[in-house]
C-alpha cells in the first residue's frame, strides 16, 4: 500500500537533503525511502516549490470566510425586505 505524502513534507525533507544533512539521518527522521529522497532533491533542484503543490488553504478558514459572506447575504436581504415593507406600507 502506497503512502501519500504532503506537499509540505516532501519540501521539507527534499531542503534537508539539499543543505547536505546524511541521507540516513533524513530518512529514519522522516520515515522515507532513499529513492524518495533523491527523487524530490532533484525535482526541487530542478523546478523549486513548485513540484510539490501549493499549500492548500486551512479548511477551518476556509468555512469562517464562507461563513461570513453567507452572514453578509443575509444582512443585505433582511435590509431590503425591511425597506420593502416599508414601501408597500405593511
Amino acid at each position: 500500500m502506497r503512502k501519500k505524502h504532503s506537499p509540505a513534507l516532501k519540501f521539507k525533507v527534499a531542503f534537508e537533503a539539499l543543505s547536505g544533512k546524511p541521507l540516513a539521518d533524513i530518512c529514519q527522521k522522516y520515515g522515507v525511502a532513499q529513492s524518495l529522497v533523491h527523487r524530490w532533491k532533484e525535482q526541487l533542484k530542478n523546478h523549486g516549490s513548485k513540484v510539490f503543490g501549493e499549500i492548500k488553504m486551512d479548511k477551518e478558514a476556509s468555512w469562517e470566510r464562507e461563513k461570513a459572506k453567507l452572514y453578509e447575504q443575509i444582512g443585505k436581504q433582511a435590509t431590503e425586505l425591511e425597506f420593502l415593507k416599508k414601501i408597500v406600507g405593511e
